[in-house]
């Protein structure tokens, strides 16, 4: 397994893994968005690859903080394809993201994960995230 930052041609592997997390998007959506991750410093998304397939992916932001001397590392997105789960690909690409949140001077990670998703939160328990219940939000027009 690989782990890289991922480029324009990752577009169409993303599209699948972006399906399974309930975000059905084009193909020139998810294109301009790596462009803009591509072109942002605080922004990153890993792909694993297994041999020439994109068996996952993880979107990092690192969010500077004026009040606290560390900043904050937020994880948006990160799905393991379903036939390629159970392999520590998630694992891997939390660890990546983790590394590089310590390199870029973050004291925390942050990351949300919706209600149904039971799964998902044993995953992010037994690598060492705990349950921060309050999240609000607020939809812009």
């Amino acid at each position: 397994m690989q782990i890289r930052e991922a480029k324009l041609e990752d577009a169409q592997a993303l599209k699948p893994l972006l399906d399974q997390l309930g975000y059905v998007q084009s193909i020139h959506f998810i294109l301009q968005k790596i462009k803009a991750f591509m072109h942002d410093p605080h922004q990153y998304i890993f792909v694993a690859q297994i041999e020439a397939e994109v068996a996952g992916f993880l979107s990092l932001s690192i969010i500077p903080q004026i009040a606290t001397e560390g900043d904050f590392a937020r994880v948006a997105y990160l799905c393991v394809h379903e036939q390629f789960r159970g392999q520590k690909i998630g694992q891997a690409l939390l660890a990546i993201a983790e590394e590089i949140a310590r390199q870029r001077g973050c004291d925390r990670m942050e990351l949300h994960s919706s209600d149904h998703r039971k799964l998902a939160h044993q995953f992010y328990l037994a690598q060492g995230y705990q349950d921060a219940p309050k999240y609000f939000r607020k939809f812009l027009d």
